[in-house]
Order: structure tokens, then sequence, then C-alpha cells
């Protein structure tokens, strides 16, 4: 009786054999997609620093050549220099119509030479856009690279793209006196050309003498 007894409790009792199998089944995607997203890791966070760097570096450098700082910037040595020869300035009116020079070029030479001098993984390809925008109101230069980063390990089976974008934009205001001049110029004709069209006269004299009168009851 006993011996049927315990063939009859093996038969019913809980039966563990290949657990591990399956519990491994199910933990080995997961485990892959965490090792996945570490490797991206390592590869993304020190890339996307370095392409910062060396686009914000570059939107300088361009704005800088760009302003009325008399400094321009020498892409060979990475180093600035000072302009002796003031027809060599840029000139914000003469901008207006024919550019501020070869920027892209520029741009891109900054960008991967810097990018070169840093420790991040510099596989894939590179591409850098360089531009000065906002020329009527103000300048404005903008940087902008992409880097196409091969994943190292193929894991298309479970659904990863085979490389992955990094992009980084920077972007540095021209500082230029005469341009301010210039934006000021227009606006004070803008307001002329508004009054004579409308022949506001009435309510511009109105308004410069409540403001003397203001001013003369504050005392300024």
């Amino acid at each position: 009786m006993s011996g049927r007894f315990k063939r009859l409790m093996s038969l019913v009792a809980e039966d563990t054999t290949g657990d591990a199998v399956v519990e491994a089944t199910i933990l080995f995607p997961v485990m892959i997609m965490i090792f996945a997203a570490l490797v991206l890791l390592s590869i993304y966070l020190p890339a996307r620093a370095a392409l910062q760097r060396a686009t914000q570096y570059a939107a300088i450098a361009i704005a800088t050549e760009a302003s009325d700082t008399w400094l321009f910037f020498d892409e060979s040595n990475m180093s600035y220099y000072r302009e002796s020869n003031s027809r060599r300035l840029n000139n914000v009116y003469v901008d207006l119509f024919t550019g501020s020079g070869d920027v892209q070029s520029k741009g891109e030479a900054i960008v991967r030479e810097q990018e070169s001098r840093s420790i991040s993984s510099r596989t894939g390809h590179l591409s850098v856009e360089s531009s000065i925008v906002n020329k009527i109101i103000y300048k404005e230069a903008v940087v902008t690279a992409t880097r196409e980063f091969p994943i190292p390990v193929d894991l298309s089976f479970i659904g990863f793209p085979e490389s992955i974008s990094i992009t980084a934009t920077s972007a540095a205001f021209v500082q230029n006196s005469d341009e301010f001049i210039r934006n000021i110029d227009m606006a004070s004709d803008f307001l002329e050309f508004i009054v004579d069209r409308y022949n506001l006269h009435n309510i511009t004299n109105a308004i410069s003498s409540f403001g003397s009168r203001v001013s003369g009851i504050l005392g300024w």
C-alpha cells in the first residue's frame, strides 16, 4: 500500500524539471535589450557631448568673424587672430545681398577638428550644416552636426535599428554695432512711412506733447 501511495504522489507532485530552461528563454531577450541599452548609452552620451561642444565652438567662431570685433578664426590651427586690414572686415549692408562668406566649409572644418580632439567614438558618417540666419532683424550663426553610428551588435532580430543618429545644434548671436544702427534706421523709416501714409501727424504730435508734459512733471 505504501509503495502504491508513493507512486501516486510522485505522479501528482510538482515536476520542476526544465524550469531553468523556460526561465532563461523568457529572460534572455530582456537581458539582451538591457545590454543593448547600456551599449547605446555608452556610445550616445560621450558622442552627444562631443558634438555639442564642437558645434558650439564653431557657432561662436562664425559669429565672432561676422561681428565687428576685428577677430578672425583660423581653422587650420584652431585659434583666433586680429585682422589689421579694415578692408577685410565684414560689412553688414553688403552681407544682406552677398552673404557672410563660406560659413559652411568653415563650420564643418571646425566641427571635425574639434570633435577629433575628444575621446568619444567617431565611427560612422558625420554631416555638418552651417549658416547665418535672420539677416534682416539680427544675425545668428547656427551649426548643426549629425553623426550616424552603426550598432556594434546585430540586434535586428528584436527590432533594433542598424544605426542611430546623434544630432547637436548650437547658435551664437552676431554682435555688430552697425547692424544695430541699421535696424534702428529701418524702424525709424518704417514709422515715418506709416505716419505719412495714414496721416497720423496729429496723433504723434499729441503723444510727443504728452511725453513732454510727463517729463516736465517728473523733472526729467
